[in-house]
């Protein structure tokens, strides 16, 4: 380092230079132990500005720039004279223009630096010792694994000490053989190893002076010299209980020792202190037992170490960590490692405590078979528990429609505390339905209705309905369907059903503008068989054969399809009846087939989720009939919560087809199911696009709001029929409307308005 007196004297040949300017550089070490760059700067006759290369040459450290041509120099060098020592800030060279002696500018600068260094020694200390008594850095933390725990599983070796609950963690490979553990700033306040010191221990010495402080023995000193810096107690300290406890956590958390242990000694002075350490053992390799989860490999490439160091207890605690988060983020939340212990061979052993499924009990089941409740259970008795799956387990539940409330409890296992049984509470809702009524109109005279639909027929989760109408201006008195359904074939899930329909009743043909051109009877008989099967967890295809035919019965107003006859100038129209009915009454046999990905919590009111569905039909083609076409749809519905019981809801639809399709199976749009402000089925075609937001808000128990925007265009494929003009403009509606639960089912009142106008809609179902 330059001394005082080479410092003078190179000011002195600066104070005979000051017509020139003057570059000050220093290429000896400096008293922080850096070395600095050594700086080789040309001086030039003038004090113009340094060049772009001399500005990239390195400067040394602590180098300071002055010009004797300045007006600070010059006022600093005439009060100074030689006094200066080109060590000066602006700072200090302004107070040296004032007035002030160089020497006391300089006391003064050191006073200060002291009194900052002394202040944020300070300020570390007291936030040491805030951590250490209030332990405030939101971290729990414990000590687990132990001797008894290790015998009980039967683990080879000594048990491993391991900290649960630790931050990221970082490695230092500073020192290559011996990687420590760098906990997170602060947290090792909170370690649990100064728990072991304890007051009796440090008694004897408080207050006294600290002479010496030092980490031994270690096997490299580079070991003590790296942890030093980092701890509370420094030379010159009075022995302070919370400084030598959060010492024993730093040098614990560096994860190489054992055992950390204060030990103090009188000496005339004060007192030694060295903080005895024993290093842990070495590890060579990890052995893995009680996982099923995952693979062995999959674990062991989590735990990180070094074959041949010395077992770090810190790194471990990390790498237990991550299993535990792994498990717990897959929803094994009762999974965890139970222990860990190092046999005398360096092999270290980690046991996984998987908490299994020991059993499933039903309560408040009277009429519904525990079965039926069981086997939606995404476990099985003897599975790893998983909060996914039983979380599923209970939404699939509740969607079978037989209970208005389910609750789920985890009980500690009989045969293993550590496993778990899963006990299901429900309350049963009615599942059987009895509708009996009737009405009147001019159009369709006196018409009764009975009906009865069970969901949960004898407690077995079969479902079967019938209605039946009778009565009216059809003079029918077998319009009726009955339906059958077995929801479980077999333990994936499978399912069966089939229809049986005849349904006679009035209905009425528009045209593109919404006009009634024809009312009359048509009746449509036949039956159907679906068949379900299920491919995962969300998907399943379902395949239905069917077999239909509709029949032109009677006519009441308007065009009347079974006259061969024309109508030219009606509106436009010339129609001729017995070629329209050729083109769409008859048979229609198809096969259909559908694809369904459904991940909605909640079928009968959903919050979240979608429904995406793909549907493909033949008819004809080999399956007779009077009628060849194919038909493709593909439906979206999604759901988006966006407050408390507060719903956005999306339905996206589109389809196309191609043959000789009647105008009974053309795509319809309009009505309460799609296009709400126009009439039902008002617009048709052999290609169709449609698209549904609503939001649903709570009123009421059992009474939502909704407010809808419906939108859509059906077109095409109507050559067999004449008085159909397409219209392929986009149309769109809005309104409000509501939802009502009632002891009949749910029922929907809702008010469009569309491109004519309002029109009201009432319907039972439940929404999309």
């Amino acid at each position: 380092m330059i001394t005082r007196n080479k410092k003078l004297l190179l000011m002195m040949i600066t104070s005979a230079m000051m017509t020139c300017p003057a570059w000050a550089a220093d290429t000896a070490q400096t008293e922080t132990g850096y070395d600095a760059a050594p700086a080789t700067v040309e001086k030039k006759a003038t004090a113009a500005p340094l060049s772009a290369q001399d500005q990239a040459k390195p400067m040394a450290i602590n180098t300071v720039v002055t010009s004797a041509n300045t007006p600070e120099t010059e006022a600093a060098m005439k009060n100074a004279q030689s006094g200066l020592t080109g060590y000066e800030t602006d700072e200090e060279l302004a107070a040296i223009a004032s007035g002030k002696k160089p020497e006391d500018v300089r006391k003064t600068a050191e006073q200060e630096q002291t009194e900052k260094i002394q202040q944020a020694e300070q300020e570390r200390k007291q936030q040491v010792a805030k951590s250490v008594i209030s332990g405030n850095t939101g971290y729990e933390q414990g000590t687990v694994g132990t001797e008894e725990s290790a015998k009980a599983e039967g683990l080879p070796g000594e048990a491993v000490p391991y900290v649960s609950g630790l931050g990221d963690v970082q490695i230092d490979t500073s020192i290559p053989k011996y990687p420590m553990a760098v906990v997170p700033t602060g947290q090792e306040g909170t370690m649990p190893y100064g728990n072991a010191v304890t007051e009796a221990d440090i008694a004897p010495y408080l207050n006294k002076v600290t002479t010496s402080v030092s980490i031994s023995p270690v096997p490299d000193p580079a070991i003590e010299q790296h942890l030093l810096p980092q701890l509370a107690m420094r030379v010159g300290d009075a022995v302070n209980l919370d400084y030598i406890r959060h010492d024993v956590n730093v040098i614990g958390a560096s994860g190489l020792f054992s055992t950390v242990r204060p030990t103090l000694n009188n000496v005339p002075e004060g007192v030694t202190l060295n903080y005895t350490v024993q290093m842990n053992p070495i590890i060579n390799s990890v052995e893995i037992t009680g996982n099923t989860v995952y693979k062995t490999d999959v674990l062991a490439k989590m735990i990180d170490y070094v074959p041949g160091s010395p077992l770090n207890s810190t790194l471990i605690s990390k790498d237990v960590a991550n299993i535990n988060n792994l498990y717990a983020k897959d929803g094994y939340m009762y999974s965890h490692v139970s222990n860990a212990t190092l046999d005398d061979k360096g092999v270290l052993h980690l046991a996984i405590a998987e908490c299994h499924l020991e059993a499933i009990t039903v309560r408040g089941n009277t009429k519904t078979k525990t079965h039926v409740v069981t086997r939606e259970v995404r476990m099985k008795p003897g599975d790893v528990f998983n909060r996914a799956a039983a979380s599923r387990s209970i939404e699939r539940i509740y969607n079978t429609g037989y209970f208005e409330d389910i609750n789920v409890r985890m009980l500690p296992g009989k045969k293993n505390a550590n496993d778990v049984i899963m006990e299901i509470d429900v309350v049963e809702a009615k599942t059987g339905q009895v509708t009996i009524g009737g009405g009147y109109s001019q159009s369709n005279g006196l018409v009764g209705l009975l009906g009865l639909t069970e969901t949960n027929l004898r407690g077995t989760g079969d479902k079967a309905s019938i209605n039946w109408e009778f009565g009216g201006n059809t003079d029918s008195n077998k319009n009726y369907t009955f339906s059958y359904t077995h929801p479980w074939l077999n333990d994936h899930g499978d399912s069966i059903g089939f229809s049986i329909f005849d349904r006679e009743y009035e209905y009425d043909d528009y045209n593109e503008d919404g006009d009634s051109v024809a009312e009359y009877d048509r009746e449509t008989r036949g039956m159907n068989v679906t068949y379900g099967r299920v491919r995962s967890e969300y998907v399943s295809d379902y395949v239905t054969l069917e077999s239909k035919k509709t029949k032109y019965n009677d006519h009441d107003s308007g065009f009347d399809y079974r006259e061969d006859a024309s109508y030219p100038g009606n509106d436009g129209y010339d129609f001729k009846g017995m070629h329209y009915m050729d083109y769409n009454f008859g048979r229609t046999n198809s096969l259909t087939w559908a694809h369904v990905f459904d991940n909605r919590d909640n079928v009968y009111d959903p919050t979240r989720g979608k429904r995406l569905s793909f549907t493909g039909s033949v008819a004809g083609h080999g399956l007779g009939g009077d009628f060849d076409y194919y038909k493709f749809t593909v439906e979206n519905r999604l759901y988006y919560k966006v407050g408390h019981s507060h719903v956005i809801a999306v339905r996206l639809m589109g389809g196309i087809a191609t043959g000789d399709m009647p105008y009974s199976d053309l795509f319809t749009l309009g009505g309460a199911d799609t296009l709400r402000g126009y009439e039902d089925d008002e617009f048709r075609g052999d290609k169709m696009y449609a698209g549904t937001v609503e939001y649903r808000y709570p009123i009421a128990k059992k009474v939502q709001g909704v407010f809808f925007v419906d939108a859509g265009s059906a077109w095409g494929g109507t050559e067999h029929v004449p008085w159909y003009h397409d219209n392929e403009d986009l149309h769109v509606s809005t309104g409000l409307g509501f939802r009502i639960t009632t002891p009949i089912g749910p029922i929907r009142l809702d008010y469009g308005f569309g491109d004519d106008g309002g029109k009201f809609h009432f319907s039972f179902g439940g929404k999309f």
